[in-house]
């Protein structure tokens, strides 16, 4: 859990909640601009995680206006699948033309630095085992010609089609950002049911394959998201707080990185007197103030954060994506008025000692689970050339506390893969802590579901929560579930909760 987790589900938001209570006014603003303007629609009957999938695309596109960078998470979400090395990672990201500069020693990692404005800043690697879907397929990784083939068609296509801080050709550009964020949600969820990633079990697709899985429909979306940028004016109010640079540099840092995290929906403009952080938002209800509070505590905490000064924020904003809205604030202004009067200075002083704290602690458990998994016992190479050809098998826990049923970020049961060698308790335990950070007890089993036209099954537990701290996690009421999971997980939590159950259920289902 990174330390600006906790500002959403910690220490940090209870701070914030104490001390920067002067949001009124400010979210009040938010809500009157966007609502001043017609958002951009997706068509009718899309899934809930259709609105995450496009805020991960419009990042991705944001990002590629402002820097010529790796699409850092989309890289990792390919080695968390198993589908290639992290050097493989390292040497693409090294490709990119932000990277161009880096240090020779340091291009061994370089998919976990970014560049600042006068150096690099480095994320910790967190080494967790590759899904074992795909991994023990062939000791060569026979994917990683056609991701590469892939990645530098996309380096050229943006070169020539979408050249910096400039709109271009955005349907192909939209085709390929979204099937980039498609590898990036597969960083911290398991995507293996996903149907870009299914094309990977028969062998390897072709190019033209894995982007044949986009639909039309977001692509459309996709493009009149972009087109606001220009006609909303959004783009040249972005290039000023960049400086307005000459054709074909950088307008600042995409995806900068504060303390341990890496934000991938954040840009940095810099300009000549100081730069701008924004964080772009894909929302199309802007009136909550549970949420739009957090988007300004997000970016002041970010500014921050920044206690080297290595990044020179002077200026706050937020651009809503879908209403092509950019709001900004100078950010002492924004701290000022969040502060309702409070002393600025100490505030800070006491945020960035709670944040250092909470920091100290991630680093500890971070080498506790480092160390935990170097001792644990690896499967022996005929358990794992077996497990090639046996149906997948995959495991998921049923979680319920006082704030309802954990789902992760991506909306799904807790789970995934169950690697060769390991038991079905140890696979529940290693996958529910990788996609929600909590540790969890085993309970019983409550369901198997056979998928009929690949092979797999998937078991279901009860789980309860023993220990850590939930990341990036959703708490859903039961009444929300058809809306929330797919019709087969909905029916496993169903079956999960049924008191009157006296037996395992055993279903035939389809996956796909």
């Amino acid at each position: 859990m990174s330390v600006i987790s906790h500002l959403y589900r910690g220490e940090l938001g209870e701070w914030c909640a104490d001390h920067l209570g002067g949001w009124e006014e400010l979210t009040t603003r938010i809500t009157w601009h966007t609502r001043a303007r017609e958002p951009v629609r997706p068509a009718d009957g899309v899934e809930r995680q259709h609105w995450a999938q496009v805020e991960r695309a419009v990042g991705i596109r944001l990002a590629a206006l402002v820097q010529p960078a790796p699409p850092y998470a989309a890289l990792l979400g390919l080695v968390h699948l198993g589908l290639v090395r992290r050097e493989w990672a390292d040497e693409q990201a090294a490709r990119y033309p932000s990277h161009a500069s880096m240090p020779a020693q340091l291009r061994g990692d370089a998919v976990h630095y970014s560049p600042t404005l006068d150096g690099w800043a480095r994320v910790p690697s967190y080494a967790g085992p590759a899904m074992p879907r795909f991994d023990g397929r062939a000791q060569d990784y026979p994917a990683e010609p056609m991701l590469a083939g892939l990645l530098e068609r996309t380096r050229a296509y943006f070169a020539a089609n979408a050249p910096l801080g400039r709109l271009g050709a955005e349907r192909g550009v939209a085709r390929l950002c979204w099937l980039l964020a498609q590898f990036q949600f597969a960083y911290r969820n398991d995507a293996l049911e996903q149907p870009v990633f299914r094309l990977f079990r028969a062998g390897v697709p072709t190019v033209e394959e894995l982007l044949a899985t986009v639909p039309d429909t977001a692509l459309d979306e996709m493009v009149a998201i972009a087109r606001l940028l220009e006609s909303r004016s959004a783009l040249g109010e972005l290039a000023r707080l960049a400086g307005n640079p000459p054709p074909g540099r950088p307008l600042g840092i995409a995806s900068p990185v504060f303390l341990d995290h890496r934000h991938d929906s954040d840009l940095l403009l810099a300009g000549p007197d100081g730069s701008a952080l924004v964080r772009v938002h894909a929302a199309i209800t802007t009136s909550r103030t549970t949420s739009s509070r957090q988007w300004l505590w997000h970016v002041l905490a970010c500014a921050w954060l920044d206690d080297r000064d290595a990044y020179r924020i002077r200026t706050a904003g937020l651009y809503f994506a879908r209403h092509g809205e950019l709001l900004t604030w100078p950010v002492d202004a924004l701290a000022d008025q969040l502060l309702a009067g409070a002393d600025r200075a100490k505030a800070r002083a006491e945020f960035l000692a709670l944040a250092g704290r909470l920091h100290g602690e991630n680093e500890r458990r971070r080498a506790e689970q480092e160390r935990l998994r170097a001792e644990r016992p690896q499967p022996a190479p005929a358990a794992a050339a077996a497990a090639t050809t046996a149906a997948a098998v995959a495991v998921h826990a049923v979680i319920t506390d006082g704030r309802g049923l954990v789902l992760t970020a991506g909306g799904a049961l807790p789970g995934g893969s169950v690697a060769p060698g390991e038991t079905l308790e140890a696979a529940l335990g290693r996958a529910v802590t990788a996609t929600t950070g909590f540790t969890v007890a085993a309970g019983p089993l409550t369901g198997v579901y056979h998928d009929t036209p690949s092979g797999g099954v998937t078991l279901v537990f009860r789980a309860r929560i023993t220990g850590g701290e939930g990341g990036d996690v959703h708490w859903c009421a039961r009444r929300e579930l058809p809306g929330r999971l797919t019709a087969v997980f909905a029916g496993a939590v169903h079956d999960a909760l049924d008191t009157a159950r006296t037996a395992v259920r055993v279903r035939e289902v389809s996956m796909s």
